[in-house]
C-alpha cells in the first residue's frame, strides 16, 4: 500500500468542518456519487486515498494499520483503544469538534453537586434499594477507568445504544455518561452536570497508524500534507506587513518589532518584510512609520511554510521508534 489512506468521519457536522478544514489547507476532497455515496476524490496532495467511515470505526482502524491517517473526537479514541492511544501518533488536534465527557444526573437530586457527593448517594440507594446505580453511557471504558480513579464502586454500567441522555426519565438508569458541547440536550431532558471538570475535554484530531505501513513514498505524502496544514495553521491570526524604510538599521529595527511581538521577516535594501498577529498589526505599523516608512501595506497570508518540517520529524520518528 504506498498510496497514503486517509480515513474521514463519513457525515454529519465532523464531515462538513473536516471537508473545509483540509479544503482551506490546500487538500480538495469531495465525495463522488448520491449523497450517501462513500467513495471520494482528493485533489491538491498527491498520493492520497480517501476512506469514509462513521467516526467510531476510525479508532478501529487506525489500531489495526488499515489506514494511514484518520480524522475522529479524541473522545472515540480514546474509548476505542483503550490500550492506549500510544497505538497512534498525534499529528496535531484540530480545532473543531469539541465537546465534553461529563456525569450528569437528574436536576431533583438537590444535594448531588459533585462526584463525592454521588458516592455517597450511590451508597444510600444500594443500601435501599438493593442493587446498585445504574450508569448509562456509550463510553464504558473511560466511565469505569474515570470512577476507579475516583472511588466510586456502587454502580452498574448500562451499555446505551440510543439517546443516552433519556434513560433516566425511562427508567433504564440513574445517571448518564455522555459526550456534550452545550449541556443543552441534558438540560432538556432534566439533567445536570455534576463535578468541576469534566471526565475529558475532547476535539477532532488527526492521528497516524503506528501499525500501517510506512514506505517511503508514503512517508513523502504524509510530509506534503502535514507541511500544507501547518502553514495553513501557521497563518491563522497572521499579517504580513511590507514598506520602504530609509536606510533601516536592521538590528535597532529588530529590537523594536520584538518588544512588540512583531518580527522581521527579510529586509532587503530598503525593502522591510514584518510578519505580526492581527491583533498587533497596527502596533507594527506604527513602529515601521516611526522608522520612516512612508506607507505600510497589510497582506493576509494564506500560508506561511516552515513549522510542517518539525512536526513532520516527531510524527516520523514516533511511528519509526514505536514500529520498530
Amino acid at each position: 500500500m504506498t498510496s497514503l489512506r486517509l480515513a474521514l468521519p463519513s457525515k454529519g457536522r465532523l464531515l462538513d468542518d473536516t471537508l473545509a478544514y483540509f479544503g482551506a489547507a490546500g487538500l480538495k476532497i469531495r465525495k463522488t456519487g448520491n449523497a450517501r455515496a462513500y467513495a471520494a476524490s482528493a485533489s491538491g496532495i498527491d498520493g492520497i486515498e480517501i476512506a469514509f467511515l462513521q467516526a467510531g470505526e476510525i479508532p478501529g482502524v487506525l489500531g489495526n494499520g488499515a489506514v494511514h491517517l484518520g480524522v475522529t473526537g479524541e473522545d472515540l479514541i480514546r474509548e476505542k483503544l483503550p490500550e492506549g492511544p500510544d497505538r497512534t501518533v498525534l499529528v496535531r488536534a484540530l480545532g473543531y469538534g469539541r465537546a465534553d465527557l461529563v456525569v450528569a444526573v437528574p436536576k431533583s437530586w438537590i444535594d448531588v453537586e459533585t462526584l463525592a457527593d454521588l458516592d455517597d448517594a450511590a451508597a444510600t440507594f444500594r443500601a435501599r434499594h438493593g442493587f446498585p446505580m445504574r450508569v448509562a453511557t456509550k463510553y464504558l471504558s473511560l466511565t469505569r477507568r474515570h470512577f476507579r480513579e475516583e472511588g466510586l464502586v456502587n454502580y452498574r454500567l448500562v451499555p446505551s445504544d440510543g439517546a443516552t441522555e433519556g434513560a433516566p426519565a425511562s427508567g433504564a438508569a440513574e445517571i448518564v455518561v455522555d459526550i456534550t458541547s452545550s449541556g443543552e440536550t441534558l438540560r432538556a431532558n432534566h439533567l445536570k452536570i455534576i463535578g468541576s471538570e469534566p471526565i475529558l475535554r475532547s476535539e477532532a484530531q488527526l492521528r497516524a497508524s503506528v501499525a500501517a505501513p510506512w514506505p517511503e513514498q508514503t512517508l513523502a505524502t504524509l510530509r506534503a500534507l502535514v507541511d500544507q496544514v501547518e502553514a495553513r495553521e501557521a497563518a491563522k491570526g497572521r499579517v504580513v506587513l511590507r514598506c520602504s524604510l530609509p536606510r533601516p538599521d536592521r538590528a535597532t529595527l529588530e529590537a523594536a518589532l520584538e518588544a512588540g511581538d512583531a518580527s522581521l521577516i527579510a529586509l532587503e535594501e530598503n525593502t522591510a518584510t514584518v510578519g505580526a498577529p492581527k491583533a498587533e498589526a497596527y502596533a507594527a505599523a506604527t513602529i515601521l512609520r516611526d522608522f520612516g516608512a512612508p506607507r505600510v501595506d497589510s497582506v493576509t497570508p494564506e500560508m506561511l511554510y516552515g513549522a510542517g518540517a518539525d512536526v513532520f520529524e516527531r510524527v516520523r520518528n514516533a511511528l519509526v521508534h514505536k514500529a520498530a
